[in-house]
């Protein structure tokens, strides 16, 4: 893909994470097989079949937020980047090649390592692992389609820390949220071909990516009832990433035969707010954040595209700091709700029930339709 040169502002390519409320960990063992999803230089096969003798262990996954509905805004009316915001992230160096899903794994290297997990003061879980590798081959043949890759993963030590705390009062249901998490270092690489005498599409390819960092991310929210609440969350994090990739891909239906090469650098710091919530059917966000960093990649291919012979190459840099802002806004339409929204301001929510889903706390009240199939099915 073609990029500016340096000093040009390069193109916004979904550079700039937007904040989620439960950040992913790190799986507890490494994975060497390629993603299901397919890239613009993957075959045709299917996606890679798990492998049997490598169970998953116990992932570090923070505690849901309270505030968050579920089914929230999925869509971004209006959003604006200034500065150097979404040019300071670089991606790329990701698995290239799928395999089939009969494609035989052949494990060299299998080493889950070593999860925990641990309560600590104030009721908080302290989660991680020592680190993990695996390597593996994998192979197929047969019915026009051959496959052969090696792949590696590595993950190094990392932790992650949870604490929740919610209290179901007369005024509804309030909840906090702290979570935190280190990686110190996940690289993956993967070398291979994958041929198809029946599409005629034959790709070769090799890539490598490592990456490292930190977050931070707490979150507070109050829920009176079902029908009004808010929530206020902050998020501080900083990366480095590097990578490395390149591709030959042979396609005669198209007439193209191409190698193409990239490499990229970055190392970023950002943090962000947000505050939201919900009144009737109407949800909605605003994110506010800041980044600054440098990142730096470069690239180039050679040979014949679509039938044109080509010729290219980039470079681009970036360094500075800029800034993100975002607004969500929803219109729930799945469901009836009568408009008693004060009716969930009730002492009886005073009962003590500590639990995480406002929903369950203060027992709301059920809509016409929903009291419907209650009587048709005979449930309380």
């Amino acid at each position: 893909m073609a990029a500016p040169r340096i000093g040009k502002t390069l193109s916004r390519s979904a550079t700039l994470p937007s904040p989620s409320l439960s950040q992913p960990k790190p799986p507890a063992r490494a994975n060497t097989l390629p993603a299901s999803a397919p890239s613009t230089s993957t075959v045709k096969p299917a996606a890679t079949r798990p492998a049997a003798s490598a169970p998953a262990a116990t992932e570090a996954r923070p505690p849901k937020h309270a505030g968050m509905p579920e089914g929230g805004p999925s869509y971004s009316p209006w959003e604006k980047t200034t500065g150097a915001a979404s040019d300071v992230m670089v991606s790329g160096g990701d698995n290239k090649l799928t395999a089939p899903a009969a494609a035989r794994q052949d494990l060299l290297v299998d080493k889950p390592g070593r999860p925990f997990q641990k309560d600590t003061f104030g009721g908080g879980t302290l989660s991680g692992n020592v680190g993990s590798m695996q390597a593996s081959t994998t192979r197929y043949s047969g019915d026009g389609v051959h496959h052969y890759s090696a792949q590696a993963e590595l993950n190094g030590p990392h932790a992650a820390f949870g604490l929740q705390k919610t209290h179901a009062g007369r005024l509804g249901v309030t909840s906090g949220q702290v979570t935190a998490e280190a990686n110190t270092l996940k690289a993956q690489a993967q070398a291979g071909v994958s041929l198809d005498r029946n599409e005629h599409a034959y790709t070769a390819a090799l890539t490598a990516k490592a990456e490292t960092g930190v977050g931070v991310t707490a979150s507070a929210s109050h829920d009176f009832n079902r029908h009004v609440g808010g929530y206020v969350k902050g998020e501080a994090k900083a990366s480095a990433t590097a990578y490395a990739e390149g591709v030959a891909s042979l396609d005669p239906k198209t007439a193209t035969a191409m190698v193409s090469g990239q490499v990229g650098a970055a190392a970023t710091a950002g943090a962000y707010a947000t505050a939201g919530g919900h009144v009737g059917r109407l949800h909605g966000s605003v994110t506010a954040g800041a980044v600054a960093g440098a990142a730096a990649q470069a690239g180039g291919k050679v040979g014949l595209e679509n039938g044109f012979l080509k010729q290219s190459a980039d470079v681009n840099a970036a360094a500075g700091v800029g800034t993100h802002l975002k607004t969500d806004v929803a219109v729930d339409l799945r469901h009836h709700i009568k408009p008693g929204i004060a009716s969930g301001l009730r002492p009886a929510a005073a009962a003590g029930l500590g639990v995480a889903a406002p929903s369950v706390a203060l027992a709301p009240e059920k809509s016409r339709v929903e009291n419907f199939f209650s009587k048709v099915f005979h449930q309380s």
